[in-house]
């Protein structure tokens, strides 16, 4: 798995006179995931931790493309899924 990935925009975002053409993302902390959890949808909750792993405006995540949005909910997603709760492993005992 790799812990850090670029993800070039489909699309580029255009906000103010700032464009957004990539992202930069990484393993979110305990933190960011409490953050972005308090949004009301699933949806919500994605574009909160792309904003806020990536370090852009919530509006920049908003605004991506569906494809570039899965791309980076997907990588952010492969840090939690198949993990086994804190304290328990794979291999029966």
């Amino acid at each position: 798995m790799e812990l850090e990935k670029t993800i070039n925009l489909r699309k580029p975002v255009k906000l103010g006179d700032m464009e957004y053409a990539s992202l930069e993302l990484r393993e979110p902390t305990a933190g960011e995931l409490e953050k972005a959890a308090t949004a009301t949808t699933n949806m919500g909750v994605v574009i909160n931790l792309i904003s806020l792993v990536a370090k852009v405006p919530r509006k920049v995540a908003e605004s991506l493309c569906q494809r570039d949005l899965k791309e980076a909910g997907d990588f952010l997603d492969g840090f939690s899924a198949g993990d086994p709760p804190t304290g328990e492993t794979d291999s029966p005992m």
